[in-house]
């Protein structure tokens, strides 16, 4: 199965999400975490955005 660079992206983008929506969840008060969740998520909005189009 061939892997195409878009859903190789949105792949990576969704574990980045997943790794730190986990972490946020476990310690509610990390900015950093917070910060890295918002980046992934808007990161990964603009690869399903661009896929959609």
């Amino acid at each position: 199965m061939a892997t195409d660079t878009p859903s190789t992206s949105v792949e990576e983008n969704q574990e980045q999400l997943a790794t730190w929506f986990i972490a946020l969840c476990g310690e509610p008060d990390d900015a950093e975490a917070a910060a890295r969740a918002d980046q992934a998520l808007h990161a990964l909005d603009t690869l399903l955005a661009a896929d959609a189009q």
